[in-house]
């Protein structure tokens, strides 16, 4: 059976596809007035929340949800952007417009390069010994969905609809630190309500989305990663043996990888000036430096 692996030829077909498709996206806008492009960039986060709420119509959600609410809410950064992204795109506060580029772009990426959910055998937080078929309806909803959340961005940043600066790009990693606390609230909220089962709750390898409570058997490489910037006082959960601190074990982290994700999108779209304010704080240290020196 084809299925979706690490570096497979289905795992690169569907990079290819992603490819292909962006660069069509891209010919066919050039030559639209830029109404035209305004207006098909949020017909497309409009349709991914059209995804996003119709996949309860697909096999695997009803055959293995009780609560098919529970996959429609902010149950993670993604359905975070396939939930908001239609409204932010109007939005005149450029903190939360530079999180919907940066995060929407970034997480759109790192899907395509870690397509963990298309190729697992687990399903909501359970074991199904699921075999994925590269192209079963589910893996072709969850690669579209994505795409979508990295396109629309891409395009408004591609066709001068929006500008980062580097003078806010303090913000965006802060941003995704509240949009962690959100899915939070959101995971305990839905056990309240007895949507899903209590003693899940702060089990990282349940549920778990986005790894607010903490790392997974599955994802040892990722896991290490992200522990090697994680104190041991954020480790322990007092509400569930095993599990970390929900979400403030994410700081370093976030503030670590999510400011170097954040740089290289400066780079990219600001860098003229991130290279003068990186040449200017290098000179500020250099200075530092040598009146040391001089009192010594």
């Amino acid at each position: 059976m084809p299925v979706v692996a690490m570096f497979n030829f289905y795992y690169f077909l569907y990079i290819g596809f992603a490819l292909l498709l962006t660069v069509i996206a891209v010919k066919f806008l050039k030559r639209k007035s830029d109404k035209y492009r305004y207006w098909f960039i949020f017909g497309l986060t409009v349709l991914n929340l059209f995804i996003h709420v119709f996949k309860i119509f697909i096999p695997l959600y009803y055959e293995n949800v009780d609560y098919l609410i529970t996959k429609v809410t902010f149950e993670n950064i993604c359905a975070v952007s396939a939930i908001l992204f239609p409204f932010l795109y109007f939005t005149k506060n450029k903190t939360l417009k530079d999180y919907m580029i940066m995060v929407g772009i970034a997480s759109g990426i790192v899907t395509f390069l870690f397509p963990v959910d298309a190729m697992s055998s687990r399903f909501n937080g359970e074991e199904l010994n699921l075999v994925r078929h590269a192209f079963m309806l589910e893996n072709i909803r969850f690669y579209t969905s994505h795409f979508l959340i990295f396109l629309a961005p891409f395009l408004m940043m591609h066709f001068g609809q929006y500008e980062l600066s580097i003078k806010r790009a303090w913000r965006t990693p802060l941003m995704l630190f509240g949009v962690l606390t959100l899915i939070f609230v959101n995971e305990v909220i839905i056990t309240l309500f007895g949507w899903v089962p209590s003693e899940h709750l702060f089990d990282p390898n349940k549920r778990n989305p986005s790894f607010v409570f903490g790392t997974t058997g599955s994802l040892q490489g990722l896991g290490l990663a992200l522990g090697l910037l994680v104190p041991a006082f954020l480790r322990i959960n007092p509400w569930f043996d095993g599990g970390f601190m929900p979400v403030l074990w994410l700081i370093g982290p976030i503030l670590i990888y999510g400011g170097l994700i954040t740089l290289a999108f400066m780079l990219i779209y600001d860098r003229d000036n991130t290279l003068i304010r990186l040449k200017l704080k290098s000179k500020i240290i250099i200075d530092l430096n040598d009146d040391e020196k001089v009192k010594l």
